[in-house]
């Protein structure tokens, strides 16, 4: 059964607490800010809790620009959503100022070097960021962690270092991750994981029960 303007009516489930609450079908992306260009997140909500999820990409011929970045470039701007949207919006505009660096030719390495290790130490010290990240709970130290890995990848791309960068994460991965998370973090855990649009990743949608 159907609401005005085609909403699917809530239905009932358990929840882990063993009570019955109502199951809400919410659709995330695939435009919003701070956002993987193209991801769809289909997720089965219980009160605030992510019960089931489900993620794919749309449009995969036609790519946003960010998706085909170099290395360097896009760590930085995946390390600059996961800070945009903790809120920190100065860090977050100057990894897009480096960012644009990397790509335009704004700089010496070496200066774009110097302010990378400045940001990075920025990030790791700040009492400020982890405040900010409140709604990711338990999983605080992974993003702290993965925002790391990101500006260590970039600066290796930008010493011509031969590290590797941080492999992206696939979407039943992705899945995983949002299944059991407070649907506040859903859209930090998607910055975190930065999935990568690719057709080999994409399958059906089905929610158990979605109508």
């Amino acid at each position: 059964m159907e609401l005005p303007g085609g909403l699917a009516m809530a239905d009932l489930g358990d929840d882990r607490d063993g009570l019955a609450l109502d199951q809400l079908h919410v659709p995330l992306g695939p435009v919003l800010p701070e956002w993987p260009s193209g991801l769809v997140v289909d997720v089965v909500l219980q009160g605030d809790v992510i019960q089931e999820a489900r993620s794919r990409f749309v449009d995969l011929d036609d790519l946003d620009a960010t998706e085909r970045l170099p290395a360097a470039a896009r760590a930085l701007e995946s390390a600059a959503r996961v800070l945009a949207l903790a809120g920190w919006d100065g860090p977050a505009a100057r990894a897009r100022g480096l960012r644009d660096a990397v790509l335009f030719g704004g700089g010496s390495s070496a200066g774009v070097l110097e302010e990378l290790d400045d940001l990075r130490r920025r990030v790791r010290r700040s009492r400020l960021l982890r405040w900010m990240l409140r709604s990711a709970e338990g999983g605080r130290s992974e993003v702290l962690g993965a925002l790391d890995d990101k500006l260590l990848s970039a600066r290796a791309a930008v010493a011509g270092g031969r590290g590797e960068a941080p492999v992206a994460v696939d979407l039943a991965a992705l899945d995983a991750r949002l299944v059991g998370a407070e649907f506040a973090a859903a859209r930090l855990i998607v910055a975190v994981a930065d999935p990568l649009p690719q057709p080999a990743l994409t399958r059906p949608t089905d929610l158990g029960g979605a109508s």
